[in-house]
């Protein structure tokens, strides 16, 4: 039983951990929201390595609002003060959302 349970595990977790495979720093150039679940938002200078076919990045829109409004204020915060911001996605499988790389990771 301890296998299963063991087995399960790794087959839940190990997707999770699978996708986030580069980082990014850059300035944020700007930030949009097309509707009240989607953040879109670009960095001065974009990675080109992403495989998207826009060169912009998305916030999930599966993240939890309290989630959302915390990297929106990130997001806004790092634009009106030029601060640097890194961005966790996946660079080798691909993760588009709507066409723009899907960001598992932000932090200033």
């Amino acid at each position: 039983m301890k296998r299963v349970i063991a087995i399960l595990s790794a087959i839940v977790v190990s997707p999770c951990f699978a996708a986030y495979t580069g980082n990014y720093s850059g300035k944020v150039s700007w930030v949009h929201i097309y509707d009240s679940d989607t953040i879109y938002f670009a960095l001065e200078s974009m990675p080109t390595d992403h495989q998207c076919p826009n060169n912009y990045f998305t916030l999930p829109s599966s993240l939890t609002e309290s989630q959302i409004n915390r990297y929106y204020s990130m997001l806004l915060a790092a634009r009106t003060s030029g601060a640097v911001v890194s961005v966790g996605y996946d660079k080798v499988n691909p993760s588009c959302v709507n066409g723009s790389p899907m960001v598992y990771a932000l932090g200033m």
